[in-house]
């Protein structure tokens, strides 16, 4: 995450993220989300601009489009371009969203806050108490986040965080009532009932969510059940579309010139493609390698759908490498999480 967050806007309750950024509050101290959210400097406000396109003689055409701007802050005094959006699309300011949650912060107080990128994504995560699936103690959470940069919605998730070993595990559920999107238009800012209920329906579900996970532990897997699960997380890598054009395509269909060309095509792309392949490879085998390990150290819940989802989790969480659309909690590693999730639960008897 050091790389993604915007400065050290991070503030945690307790104690201190891994990345040792940010700054820690006392367990005792309970943030409402405004206070929370000032606490790690993520109230920066950002607005909506027209975007024009000015030609070679000076004149300027209106292009239907719109930039997201982030307002300088002090660390990084300019403003900021976040996004490009439709006219449709409409902002709501972060201390807006922070008065909306404070009385449910009133209940669930706030566990981390914080800002990623130049500011296009914030999120804050509530404290839902502890439970227990397959018998481990779980802390419960829920997480709000802000999608600022045209890409997503704002998203509210329910997010169990083993204590053993601190995994984030983002759900994948399939249930509204778990995974909330909210779309940026116009009514964004006015719906404030529309989030209190929202929240109402969250803390209604949690019992049947922490049901749902806790029946992953007892359904045994077949070795195709087990492999489907692994291949959801990790799909095969995508032709090229330049093999695909050139399929079909033979010596005598093109002149020699364009055909020495196509065939350095084919090779080249050739490369990049069994590049990608041997890469979600290497990927798949050490989550095989954990599922052995999670399935040596949990005999009872070995080949569960519980147990290869989480070796899926512990290696998308401690695997080496940048994940360039964001941390664990955003972009490819937490999609992988959750086709896995998706699919384990496909074999669950609820």
């Amino acid at each position: 995450m050091t790389a993604n967050l915007f400065g050290d806007r991070f503030a945690s309750r307790r104690e201190p993220a891994w990345h040792r950024l940010g700054e820690v509050f006392k367990a005792e101290e309970k943030l409402t989300a405004s206070q929370g959210m000032a606490k790690a400097d993520v109230l920066f406000e950002i607005q909506k601009h027209p975007q024009v396109v000015k030609m070679s003689d000076g004149t300027e055409l209106d292009t239907n489009s719109y930039a997201v701007v982030r307002e300088p802050t002090t660390d990084d005094p300019e403003h900021r371009v976040l996004a490009t959006v439709g006219r449709e699309w409409d902002m709501i300011q972060a201390k807006d969203l922070g008065k909306m949650l404070d009385p449910i912060s009133d209940k669930f107080p706030v566990e981390t806050v914080g800002a990623i990128g130049q500011g296009e994504k914030i999120f804050i995560s509530l404290d839902a108490g502890a439970s227990k699936i397959a018998g481990e103690d779980h802390e419960l959470y829920w997480l709000i986040t802000d999608h600022r940069d045209g890409t997503g919605a704002m998203t509210m998730a329910f997010t169990p965080v083993r204590v053993v070993c601190q995994n984030t595990l983002i759900t994948g559920l399939r249930n509204s009532k778990v995974s909330v999107n909210l779309k940026h238009n116009r009514n964004i800012s006015a719906d404030t009932s529309f989030y209190m209920d929202i929240f109402s329906q969250m803390a209604q579900t949690q019992e049947s969510v922490v049901t749902a996970m806790d029946s992953m532990t007892k359904n045994k897997l077949n070795e195709r059940q087990v492999t489907q699960i692994m291949t959801s997380a990790y799909p095969k890598a995508s032709r090229p579309d330049k093999l695909k054009l050139s399929d079909g395509v033979t010596s005598d269909d093109v002149p020699s010139n364009v055909w020495r060309r196509i065939l350095n095509d084919k090779q080249e792309q050739r490369e990049v493609w069994e590049k990608r392949q041997n890469r979600t490879d290497v990927i798949m085998n050490h989550a095989k390698e954990r599922l052995d390990v999670f399935n040596q150290d949990f005999p009872k819940i070995s080949n569960t759908s519980w147990a290869v989802y989480n070796a899926i989790v512990e290696t998308e969480d401690y695997r080496r490498g940048h994940d360039k659309s964001g941390t664990a909690l955003y972009g490819s590693r937490a999609e992988a999480k959750a086709r896995a999730f998706n699919t384990a639960l496909n074999y669950v008897r609820i």
